[in-house]
């Protein structure tokens, strides 16, 4: 074989093996594309998928606001027209008194006293639980909702009234024996005085939304 042809021969597989480097570099690009579009794809999906998922919690929670506002306004309803008093007669074609108080100069109520000292009553005919205000739940929106202190308006009226009403019911007449726990105090760090300071009202706030049992 002549120089010449052995020249054109390593030329050719030179050729040849530029082109199949380069629809080798193609195929790798065009799965880097397939793969990237799947990528896409996924993510999209998933996306969607936590889209739907976050629709459905909102209405959840939109749903579980409505049925909580339902309720209290029944608690509300049922709490009003109740005499929170012993007595009364009950029937099996009238039991009304079971829930709305009867007429007895004893109120159907028991008292407990917190661990922090502070006295709670419940009415046992109706469910009503009093305990001292907090001031921290009576500011309200523009709309009459409560929100968080930093983002509403203090309503004293209501604070003043909320705390009659407590007091009221702290007064209530009962032969029932008041309940009560081991005294505790509270205290925390307080990282600006570097020193411990009370926490009573901590501990009120965390408990603020429970009832008595």
């Amino acid at each position: 074989m002549s120089d010449e042809v052995k020249k054109h021969s390593a030329t050719e597989e030179l050729v040849q093996l530029d082109l199949q480097i380069k629809r080798e570099e193609l195929e790798q690009l065009k799965l880097s594309r397939q793969e990237r579009e799947y990528s896409i794809k996924d993510l999209k999906g998933r996306l969607a998928e936590r889209d739907v998922k976050e629709l459905q919690k909102k209405e959840d929670r939109e749903a579980q606001g409505r049925t909580f506002a339902q309720q209290r306004g029944t608690d509300e309803a049922r709490w009003k027209i109740c005499t929170h008093k012993k007595g009364g007669n009950v029937s099996q074609r009238d039991m009304r008194v079971l829930s709305t108080g009867g007429n007895a100069a004893q109120y159907a109520v028991m008292k407990h006293q917190m661990i922090n000292g502070d006295i709670w009553v419940r009415c046992l005919r109706c469910g009503k639980t009093w305990s001292p205000p907090l001031k921290s739940k009576f500011y309200f929106d523009n709309r009459g909702k409560q929100v968080p202190a930093h983002s509403g308006e203090f309503n004293k009226e209501r604070f003043d009234a909320a705390v009659l009403d407590y007091q009221r019911a702290v007064a209530f007449e009962t032969n029932n024996t008041m309940s009560g726990s081991v005294q505790v105090r509270f205290s925390r760090w307080d990282e600006k005085s570097q020193q411990l300071v009370d926490a009573s009202k901590d501990y009120a706030e965390s408990i603020a939304d429970t009832t008595l049992r």
